[in-house]
């Protein structure tokens, strides 16, 4: 007789179904990573499921789209009164949690999307209750685990209503289920049990057959975030100095998109595509390059998180050059192309001009290769499967062994 399904709440900042293709630049990367995660646990648990939205969706739900999302069990909204808003945001969460939602089949687990500050204060409530629900932390980013808060910052949050330190507030969860390989050690050292999940592809996608007759210059590519932190104006910079033939194509969201314009404008190599309509359209767009970058930098906390579009770019069928950071050469192994986050620029600088003399074949090769790996390895049913243990084991109190970690991850 097979056991009974874990029963899942979790916490979320996913947007309902219909609604992100009108805000394509909102949660972007974490919306369709939250959607594809929520999916694939409801094939192997029971889940119920709360969105927390920004203030700009409130009110703005209709008309919806055929874009993907969640249908929440309860909608939570930030204001622009923040802390008056985050208030009744946790208070409507308990009371949703002592409704009678749960009374007959109270969750086994409570999943947590971050450490925001409504669901941190849903959680400190939430511990002392008895009995409760395992408490389980999906970290998918911080911007200040692991770096040094001066200790005036630290005292001014203790006087502020609603908010943590993330360093304080990891500690009031039961397990961490980590995107970034880094974050481990935030929880193993303290006997906390911790999983790797660095996300997975989250759309299905086959890239056309390679055109045999292609010639001329190797070309470069970049999609996803256009912000400071995404270091893509180095990136560029070091690509025009670079001296490199081949053009350099750009697309994404963000606040650098004016400033990307007008450096199209002025080079000639490099081509500015602005905002494509639908997060999912950047997979055929990358069809236009042979090697897309991932300049991801140990910095703003990225260490604490995985880069998502990596899946996407791997299912792209290009290859890809990319930094390390996060894990990001456990998952595309031999077959990435790597470059140093110490001296980026010039560790930048030299793969550039390396890779823009390296026929296409062994590029076609390699970017086969990692769609393959990612395929097979790394979908989403395998990680919600190795997730599905990970909580099982917790909730019913079995040791963790490393292989469950290890077991879908091939070197």
């Amino acid at each position: 007789m097979n056991p009974p399904r874990l029963r899942i709440l979790y916490l979320s900042n996913a947007f309902p179904p219909g609604v992100t293709g009108r805000f394509p630049s909102l949660n972007p990367a974490g919306h369709a990573t939250e959607t594809r995660f929520i999916q694939a646990l409801s094939r192997l648990a029971h889940i119920r499921t709360v969105g927390h939205l920004p203030a700009e969706v409130r009110d703005q739900l209709e008309p919806r789209d055929d874009s993907f999302g969640v249908e929440h069990d309860l909608l939570l909204w930030e204001g622009h009164t923040r802390i008056w808003h985050d208030w009744l945001a946790w208070r409507e969460l308990r009371r949703f949690y002592l409704s009678g939602a749960f009374a007959a089949e109270p969750p086994d687990v409570v999943l947590v999307r971050n450490l925001s500050p409504v669901f941190n204060r849903f959680v400190r409530w939430l511990r002392r209750q008895a009995p409760r629900p395992a408490i389980v932390l999906v970290l998918a980013d911080s911007s200040t685990l692991g770096l040094q808060v001066p200790l005036t910052r630290r005292m001014r949050y203790k006087f502020k209503p609603m908010q943590t330190m993330d360093d304080v507030a990891i500690r009031w969860y039961d397990a961490c289920i980590g995107f970034g390989f880094q974050t481990r050690r935030y929880f193993e050292p303290r006997g906390v049990p911790w999983m790797w999940m660095p996300s997975a592809p989250n759309f299905n996608y086959t890239p056309p057959p390679v055109q045999p007759e292609r010639s001329g210059p190797v070309r470069f590519g970049y999609f996803g975030s256009l912000a400071e932190h995404a270091a893509v104006l180095p990136t560029l910079e070091t690509f025009l100095k670079s001296g490199v033939d081949g053009p350099l194509h750009m697309c994404g969201f963000g606040r650098l998109s004016d400033v990307l314009r007008g450096l199209a404008a002025e080079h000639p190599n490099f081509h500015f595509d602005g905002l494509l309509q639908r997060q999912s359209d950047c997979l055929d767009w990358a069809q236009k390059v042979d090697v897309l970058i991932n300049p991801r930098l140990m910095i703003w906390g990225l260490h604490n998180s995985f880069p998502s579009k990596i899946f996407e770019y791997g299912m792209t069928g290009r290859a890809i050059l990319t930094t390390r950071t996060g894990g990001v050469d456990r998952i595309l192994a031999e077959h990435g192309l790597y470059l140093e986050t110490d001296g980026f620029e010039e560790s930048l600088r030299q793969k550039l001009v390396q890779v823009s003399k390296m026929k296409r074949d062994e590029l076609d090769h390699r970017g086969t290769a990692i769609r393959e790996r990612l395929k097979h390895h790394f979908n989403w049913d395998i990680q919600a499967g190795r997730m599905v243990k990970f909580l099982e084991a917790l909730v019913h109190k079995v040791p963790l062994t490393e292989s469950l970690e290890l077991e879908s991850h091939p070197h």
